[in-house]
């Protein structure tokens, strides 16, 4: 079986122009996701797609990439018309939150778990312990195994993604924030919530190059500043995933964690 190409973003970058005389870099060498991809070895894999936004649509593409570093063949699966027969395994993909509070991606997981195959779900946060006979659970940061005690960490797939560094900042500082249940405390008016002003990976990673300065509490707008290199400041979201990713992974990038926007706003200003 040989993959099959989705058609909301660009699995590799552009051909062409500036960028084609640059070298794609990762923040992640693919080494560091050999506990998820190993596994799939000689099976074939049948991918469902979690229902998500642009920064969903990152992760998935940073998973195409490491699926053809690790060698593994496989298949985008439609939970309603599975090709049963010609699958060993189910693969969910990462990001989002496991448990019962996003019920679309809950129940999504329900029908695939009903189909009768080994399910494995690539790494993902926990807001809600859920214990359903899963083959196998990534988790990609330390808080969600309270939830999760049986999951192995492994780093959020975005992290691996391979993109060529931008050119320079045009602007010096951008406010990026939710506009969704996830978002904690006040939201100033001029903040902008960068899903809205990006519809596939390639716009987001470029959205995010265009500043110097980014204060966000979007997790992976977060991660597409620190591919372009970026002083980046990610504040907490309304549970622990922006917390402990900073602590478990994206620390070690150079990335600043502030609990509030407020505070976040004055230690991006105290930095320049």
């Amino acid at each position: 079986m040989e993959p099959i190409r989705t058609g909301h973003g660009l699995r590799h970058p552009p051909s062409g122009g500036p960028l084609a005389a640059m070298i794609p870099h990762a923040l992640l060498a693919p080494d560091a996701f050999a506990a998820v991809f190993e596994p799939f070895a000689g099976r074939r894999v049948g991918y469902v797609r979690p229902i998500g936004n642009v920064g969903d649509d990152l992760i998935e593409l940073a998973m195409m990439q490491l699926l053809d570093a690790f060698g593994v063949r496989w298949v985008v699966v439609d939970p309603a018309a599975p090709p049963i027969g010609q699958l060993d395994v189910l693969m969910f993909g990462g990001g989002g939150n496991m448990g019962t509070r996003y019920r679309n991606n809950y129940d999504l997981r329900s029908r695939i778990l009903a189909l009768g195959l080994p399910v494995v779900v690539l790494p993902q946060s926990f807001t809600s312990a859920e214990d359903r006979g899963f083959e196998q659970v990534y988790v990609r940061e330390t808080a969600s195994l309270a939830f999760c005690p049986t999951g192995i960490l492994a780093p959020d797939l975005a992290l691996g993604l391979a993109w060529p560094k931008p050119a320079a900042p045009t602007r010096d500082r951008g406010l990026f924030l939710r506009r969704d249940p996830e978002r904690a405390g006040r939201r100033p008016w001029f903040a902008r919530d960068p899903v809205r002003w990006a519809r596939t990976p390639a716009d987001y990673l470029a959205l995010a190059a265009r500043y110097r300065r980014i204060v966000t509490d979007r997790l992976h707008f977060a991660i597409a500043g620190l591919h372009a290199g970026r002083e980046v400041t990610l504040v907490a979201n309304d549970y622990h995933k922006n917390r402990a990713m900073h602590e478990t992974w994206l620390g070690h990038f150079g990335c600043r964690f502030a609990p509030s926007v407020a505070d976040a706003l004055a230690l991006a200003g105290r930095r320049g």
